[in-house]
């Protein structure tokens, strides 16, 4: 937890672990200490597959910031995405209400107790359950009913749950690399903590994480995330497609990726060519520039029709109204928000960690966003941390670390957003 006003997010990627250290200033904003990105093979698709792998990626990273700020971290706030993240819209009975004659904000921070999945969603895990609206009485539409004299409330909640079992692996991760868990945040959410402004998140706005092992989507409407979802495609897939291609190792992938890739054929001249070593060859492979750019515009192609598929599910008048904001690694590649643009046809923009230029240059890129969000988060729902008796805990014995059970409760992690607001715009 945060004490001290030492506040640690934890970007737990399907490529790299960021590690990000802030403290609260006495003025209550967010003062960024240090930072650390390791890279890390034990997860595939934002699911951790290699324990041990993960939990000294963690470790190293956690290790590297620490000395830098110069204090030692206990816990943090961690992130979790994956294609075993699931999302509801759904409306609750909110029992306990009015039991002091009036609706009081303490009550309403008991929303997630009444989201938890049943008994038939046992191998499901509660994440976040974030109010949208309100009934009361059967009036719905009501955005903030504190202080209302009823006991007659219903909530409208965004509902994210996690497979328990990719849920336990990442806990088990983060504990042995001896970090406690303060929370766990939805990655694309804490996304648009760090690239959205509150007018964007009031009138409408679509976030297009893409990360290395997937692309994560969150929509925005009247201030509340109300539409979430997470698709199997990221930067490891535009970078294996030059592997497949070329026989290509995927450190050499990679890098022509990085140096050469563009979704903009005209952009490149056309008798440009790139050299670069193969498997099986004594010499390196000479190709034209454009065709590695024509894989990436193939693969950025099926990623914005996919995102476009998605976008048409939700319930908005048009997507033309809202505004898409593309951040995330992959995000980076040129030409990608053209592309974008004119497949999509609505306003595009690249999303960079923004907040009153308290932000570290080296964190104003759209890979930061994840980390940097995270710490918004945690900053501005600091009552989401677990305390001692509740959620995220596991017994281990033996030095190694091997994890023998997790004792698990729900947790208590989120609270309306009015009551706490986003101080990052």
């Amino acid at each position: 937890m945060m004490t001290d006003n030492i506040v640690t997010a934890i970007d737990v990627g399907t490529t790299k672990i960021c590690t990000i250290i802030g403290r609260r200033s006495a003025q209550g904003w967010l003062e960024f200490l240090a930072h650390s990105v390791v890279p890390c093979d034990g997860l595939k698709k934002g699911n951790v597959t290699d324990v041990a792998e993960t939990a000294q990626a963690i470790r190293r990273s956690v290790d590297e910031a620490s000395s830098r700020a110069q204090i030692t971290v206990k816990s943090a706030y961690v992130g979790v995405t994956g294609t075993h993240v699931s999302f509801e819209n759904r409306w609750d009975k909110m029992e306990w209400v009015g039991e002091r004659g009036v609706v009081t904000a303490t009550e309403l921070a008991r929303i997630p107790e009444g989201a938890r999945p049943d008994a038939a969603e046992a191998d499901r895990r509660l994440i976040h359950a974030l109010p949208v609206s309100y009934a009361v009485e059967g009036l719905k539409g009501i955005r903030n009913p504190v202080g209302m004299h009823t006991t007659d409330v219903d909530v409208e909640s965004h509902v994210v749950t996690g497979a328990t079992s990719v849920l336990d692996k990442l806990l088990e991760a983060v504990e042995m690399a001896d970090i406690g868990v303060d929370a766990l945040v939805l990655e694309p959410l804490a996304s648009g903590e760090a690239v959205l402004t509150r007018d964007e998140k009031k009138h409408g706005a679509v976030v297009v994480d893409i990360g290395g092992g997937t692309t994560d989507v969150v929509a925005y409407s009247g201030g509340h995330i109300f539409f979430s979802t997470v698709l199997p495609v990221g930067g490891f897939q535009f970078t294996n497609d030059i592997c497949l291609t070329y026989n290509a190792s995927y450190p050499v992938a990679e890098d022509l990726k990085l140096r050469y890739a563009h979704t903009d054929l005209h952009a490149v001249r056309a008798n440009e060519e790139v050299a670069f070593p193969v498997v099986g060859r004594s010499s390196d492979l000479k190709i034209p520039r454009r065709d590695i750019c024509q894989l990436s515009r193939e693969r950025a192609q099926e990623l914005a029709r996919l995102v476009k598929l998605k976008l048409q599910e939700i319930p908005i008048r048009s997507l033309s109204d809202m505004t898409l904001v593309l951040t995330g690694g992959t995000s980076a590649l040129p030409g990608l928000d053209q592309l974008f643009r004119l497949t999509l046809g609505t306003k595009v923009r690249i999303g960079i960690p923004h907040g009153h230029g308290l932000i570290p240059d080296d964190l104003r890129a759209p890979a930061f966003a994840t980390g940097v969000g995270i710490l918004f988060w945690a900053q501005s729902h600091p009552e989401a941390a677990v305390s001692d008796d509740a959620v995220i805990r596991s017994q281990t014995v033996s030095r190694s670390g091997s994890l023998v059970s997790h004792l698990f409760k729900q947790v208590k992690n989120v609270f309306p957003t009015h009551l706490f607001p986003v101080r990052n715009s």
